[in-house]
């Protein structure tokens, strides 16, 4: 189930929040763990009956090891529970990936499976992983199943994150049948939802139709549009997936939980160092927790910490796709970040010029853009194809496959009244238009978080939200999955 799509919006959350509220009010509070255990379970089980099955086992087989940890905090134990969870993972996202570069390197014939990859099972997985981690260091308490079960499947942020630790959640699942129902924190929910639905309904489809038509013709775009393909997807990934997460943090913000922020303005980064403290931040703060720390961290000198730096970016770009482009994409992520830790050490701390950081912003943008390339191709050799056409394609206008995408059916109407359509160049204008606005948003405005947090449920406000959800409600026909899914 998606969350923009007509049944999670008029079927599925209303039902979840009535009778949530309803069984909370009473002080039924094991009971409205179960009604939202009930619910994430149909949220996950929507999308695919196989799907519950997996993530059922996985939740009953840590839970087994959580409560052999809890007994004894045998080094054993936890690694047969890692190992596990890890090996499931290696058979689902990368056991096709191994075998056919098998085949490749020692002209074998082994058959792959066509093996169909359960949504989530990254975030999941690794939550579970911080999950028993933490009980053998003793950092959990004793939880029941119930409990346990909404910690690893709680809908909002089940598919696509954020990546949620014991200390920030099960609190707060423990607090429920004890709170008190907030308007202001609904209406704020409700706000930071709207404003994660336009980004992902508004912006980041309308880009992904620009996108897909790029990389599905790659031999014949021209310069220009090979940098703006680039481009496009780089605020589609953006808006995407910060969208997900301002609505998955809206959802929870309407039922009382608070999940934790995931992005913060990153395309604002003066390097790639602040790049990786403001997206994805607790995939970050994972890999800096379990991997990083337990590695040596900074503590067995210089050396080994930029050793350790560079193994944690080759693990997130495999854990984000089976692919030698991902791993391209996080090397190449993890040797800007050694160069820039490198070059912090040695240079001394001073105030930045406005130019300067400025140009620093463009720098790590471009960097960014460049990488995501790998990130978005299907395959190495369609990545480099795409940057030869970059540098062969001369130039020249987009064609209508790319700027089309920009003529929305609403703000085309609006050209049409204005006359303006019969200007020349004018199939154009939506599009010139939209992507600096588009621009102007990820460098200059607050981010939804932001936002939210001063959002005051006044009269006028009020309004402006109800037109833009409804806007998006009216736009769902063209509804598409979020693109970490795939991940």
């Amino acid at each position: 189930m998606l969350f923009n799509s007509y049944i999670f919006i008029f079927l599925f959350f209303p039902l979840c929040l009535a009778g949530f509220y309803l069984l909370e009010r009473r002080g039924k509070a094991k009971a409205a763990k179960v009604w939202l255990t009930g619910f994430s379970l149909w949220f996950y089980g929507y999308f695919n009956l196989y799907y519950l099955g997996i993530m059922a086992g996985s939740i009953l087989f840590n839970f087994l090891i959580f409560k052999l940890l809890l007994r004894r905090k045998r080094r054993g134990v936890l690694a047969v529970g890692v190992g596990v969870n890890l090996a499931v993972l290696f058979y689902f996202k990368y056991f096709d990936f191994f075998v056919e570069n098998i085949n490749a390197l020692f002209s074998a014939g082994f058959l792959t499976r066509n093996i169909l990859l359960p949504l989530g099972i990254s975030f999941f997985t690794f939550q579970q992983i911080g999950f028993l981690v933490d009980a053998y260091r003793g950092e959990t308490e004793e939880c029941s199943l119930v409990e346990y079960a909404l910690f690893v499947s709680f809908f909002p942020q089940l598919i696509a994150g954020p990546i949620v630790n014991f200390q920030e959640m099960m609190p707060q699942f423990r607090s429920i049948g004890q709170r008190k129902f907030s308007r202001e924190r609904f209406a704020k929910g409700l706000y930071l939802f709207t404003l994660g639905m336009a980004k992902k309904v508004l912006l980041a489809d309308t880009f992904g139709i620009a996108v897909d038509y790029g990389y599905g013709n790659i031999a014949v775009l021209n310069g220009v549009e090979a940098v703006l393909v680039m481009l496009f997807y780089t605020l589609q990934l953006y808006f995407d997936f910060s969208g997900y997460c301002d609505m998955a943090r809206g959802l929870g913000r309407m039922l009382g939980i608070e999940i934790p922020v995931n992005f913060n303005s990153p395309y604002q980064s003066a390097n790639i160092i602040d790049f990786w403290k403001r997206w994805h931040i607790t995939l970050n703060r994972f890999l800096m927790r379990y991997v990083y720390i337990p590695l040596g961290g900074n503590r067995k000198g210089k050396n080994r910490m930029l050793l350790n730096l560079m193994l944690v970016f080759f693990i997130s770009g495999v854990w984000h796709g089976a692919g030698w482009n991902f791993v391209v994409w996080g090397v190449m992520h993890g040797a800007v970040y050694v160069l820039t830790r490198i070059w912090q050490m040695q240079k001394k701390e001073r105030p930045a010029a406005v130019w300067s950081r400025v140009l620093a912003v463009l720098a790590t943008f471009l960097f960014v853009n460049i990488a995501w390339v790998f990130f978005r191709a299907p395959d190495f050799s369609q990545a480099l194809a795409l940057f030869g056409q970059m540098g062969k394609g001369g130039f020249g206008w987009p064609s209508a496959g790319i700027y089309e995408a920009f003529n929305l059916e609403e703000f085309w109407y609006v050209l049409k009244v204005l006359r303006l359509t019969d200007l020349p160049y004018s199939e154009m204008y939506l599009c010139a238009a939209f992507v600096p606005a588009s621009l102007g948003i990820v460098f200059f405005h607050k981010n939804a978080g932001e936002m939210a947090e001063r959002f005051c449920p006044k009269f006028f406000n009020a309004a402006a939200t109800a037109v833009l959800f409804l806007w998006c409600v009216l736009s769902l026909s063209g509804v598409s999955t979020f693109l970490y899914f795939n991940f």
